[in-house]
C-alpha cells in the first residue's frame, strides 16, 4: 500500500518501456491509480488521459475516474462535461450508474436542479433495481423540498417508503 513508491515504479517503467502496448497502457492505468489514492488529482488525470487515447478495454474506468477527479480539484464544470461525455461515449459501461449518479450529484450541487432532477430519472429508468434507486429518488426528494416544492418532495418520500422499506433511505 505505498501508493506512492508504487507510482513511482510506474513511473520508471512508463519512461523505459515503449513497445509493449498492453503493459504500457496497464502501467498509466496503475499509475493514475496511485496518484488518485494520493489525491495527486491532477497527475492522476494526466496518466488516465493516456489509457483514454490507447482506447483500450479500461479507458471507460479511466474516463469516469477522470471525471470524479475533476470534482476534487474543485472544477465542477470539467465535472459535468466529462461525465456527460462519459454517459454518451460509453454506454455499456458497467460504470455508466455510477456516472449519472455522480452527474446528478454535482448538477445539485451547482444547483442545476432541472438537470439533476432529469439525470437522477436516466438513472433510474435504466437502473430501475439498481444500488443507487433508493438513493436516487431521496435526492429527487430532497431537491424538491428544497425549491420549497413540498407536494413533489412528498411523492418523492413516499415512494422510497413504499417500494424500499427497508433501506436507509426510508428510514430517513
Amino acid at each position: 500500500k505505498d501508493y506512492d513508491q508504487a507510482g513511482n515504479y510506474f513511473q520508471n517503467y512508463i519512461d523505459v518501456v515503449k513497445d509493449d502496448k498492453v503493459r504500457l497502457n496497464d502501467a498509466y492505468l496503475r499509475l493514475a491509480d496511485s496518484r488518485f489514492v494520493m489525491t495527486k488529482y491532477w497527475p492522476a488525470m494526466d496518466a488516465y488521459n493516456k489509457v483514454i487515447e490507447f482506447k483500450s478495454v479500461d479507458a471507460d474506468y479511466a474516463a469516469f475516474q477522470k471525471g470524479i477527479s475533476y470534482g476534487f480539484v474543485a472544477k465542477n464544470d470539467r465535472k459535468i462535461e466529462d461525465l456527460s461525455k462519459f454517459v454518451s461515449t460509453y454506454p455499456k459501461s458497467q460504470y455508466r450508474d455510477d456516472a449519472l449518479f455522480e452527474l446528478a450529484n454535482t448538477y445539485v450541487a451547482e444547483k442545476k436542479d432541472d438537470l439533476a432532477i432529469k439525470t437522477y430519472d436516466q438513472l433510474l429508468n435504466e437502473f430501475k433495481n439498481g444500488s443507487y434507486s433508493s438513493k436516487s429518488i431521496l435526492r429527487q426528494g430532497l431537491v424538491y423540498y428544497n425549491a420549497q416544492n413540498d407536494t413533489q418532495a412528498l411523492v418523492k418520500f413516499k415512494k422510497i417508503a413504499a417500494d424500499y422499506p427497508k433501506s436507509p433511505e426510508a428510514v430517513e
